[in-house]
């Protein structure tokens, strides 16, 4: 079965508008079916609803010609979440849960608590992020929740270590 990685917001400004080296090596791996890529509904609120009577927000056109990509779902939120869409309501052992990521992650943005959130319930491997929010927290969002963060240069060893290049 190959490894289920999301990637967080920041991957895909790396991808698009800054170094796409180890994105882009993601990306192979997806296409060798190595690795499953995927990102939360959240991606869709930092890029494009942010931009909501500004236009058309250039990296979010981009994001949609991103290849092999699912969208997950999180947390249903009133203020970005839309009928229709990948999220859901949440249980009460998920909204503690969320309240557990907050406390953990202390001055990260909802979006961020609901991508790590959108993460751990589609019980994916590896959430892939250069956001320091994350990193400065993966020892803790390892023990206690059981996700494996990594920036993207690390993943990309992750995946080679697991998976015969």
């Amino acid at each position: 079965m190959p490894l289920r990685i999301t990637l967080d917001t920041n991957c895909f400004f790396d991808y698009f508008e800054r170094d796409p080296k180890y994105i882009k090596e993601l990306v192979n791996h997806a296409e060798k079916g190595n690795i499953e890529l995927a990102m939360t509904t959240r991606v869709i609120s930092d890029t494009q609803d942010k931009w909501y009577e500004k236009g058309k927000s250039p990296i979010w056109n981009k994001i949609q010609s991103f290849p092999l990509i699912e969208t997950i779902g999180t947390a249903f939120r009133l203020d970005v979440s839309y009928l229709g869409s990948a999220d859901f309501l949440v249980s009460e052992d998920d909204s503690k849960m969320i309240n557990d990521l907050s406390e953990l992650m202390k001055g990260a943005q909802t979006e961020d608590i609901d991508h790590i959130f959108g993460h751990i319930i589609g019980k994916r491997d590896i959430f892939v992020t250069s956001d320091p929010h994350f990193l400065d927290h993966h020892e803790e969002l390892l023990n206690k929740f059981g996700v494996l963060v990594l920036k993207p240069e690390d993943a990309v060893k992750q995946i080679e270590r697991k998976v015969p290049v």
